[in-house]
């Protein structure tokens, strides 16, 4: 395609060669743009045949296609916590609950995983948009306002952990679940769940 400017002087989205080149493929009848040549825009495959914007996503397949859950198949088994709430989100219902098991397709233990995720994410608040509707005339309690993305969380409670104690006399509280102890550390220190 001659005439297009070079990307490396104008390669970010919302720069003027890239409005210029979604104009261009919308407009031009013989021009067809493949997702390879721009893939960092995210321009997949468009053809415009008979006035008509034909979109065709390139399928990609899973490096574990033998796998028995979406989990699985795309070797995610050990790699995310309660903090992957895009990958969460796609697990649950709009009111927060878990979408049942022939839904998802995710295997048993992928499915509990999951679950427990999205349990410690709603502690954390990390899904404010995934609340249940509340009943006419009821008033919820306030949220605990300090920042509640660093906060230790307990299993079993709704309550963050603020303080227990000194140092050398502290009670111990299990920080995350059982299910995700296997999960992949990248830090130097060994997990430590116990704080």
């Amino acid at each position: 395609m001659s005439g297009i400017p070079s990307q490396a002087s104008h390669g970010r989205l919302g720069t003027p060669w890239v409005y210029w080149f979604c104009v261009r493929a919308v407009v031009c009848v013989c021009d067809t743009v493949t997702g390879s040549e721009h893939r960092s825009l995210g321009i997949m495959e468009r053809r415009l045949l008979e006035g008509r914007i034909i979109e065709q996503k390139a399928l990609e397949t899973p490096p574990n296609p033998t796998g028995g859950c979406p989990i699985c198949r795309w070797n995610l088994k050990h790699k995310y916590d309660y903090t992957d709430v895009l990958m969460l989100s796609q697990f649950i219902r709009m009111d927060g609950g878990m979408l049942p098991r022939k839904i998802t397709g995710l295997c048993a233990e992928e499915h509990r995983k999951v679950m427990e995720c999205v349990k410690m994410a709603h502690r954390a608040g990390l899904l404010p948009n995934h609340r249940p509707t509340l009943p006419e005339g009821l008033v919820p309690k306030p949220k605990f306002q300090l920042n509640r993305y660093l906060t230790r969380w307990s299993v079993t409670s709704v309550k963050p952990i603020l303080r227990k104690g000194l140092k050398w006399c502290k009670v111990r509280m299990p920080v995350g679940h059982p299910a995700l102890k296997d999960n992949i550390n990248y830090a130097k220190k060994p997990l430590y769940t116990k704080h």
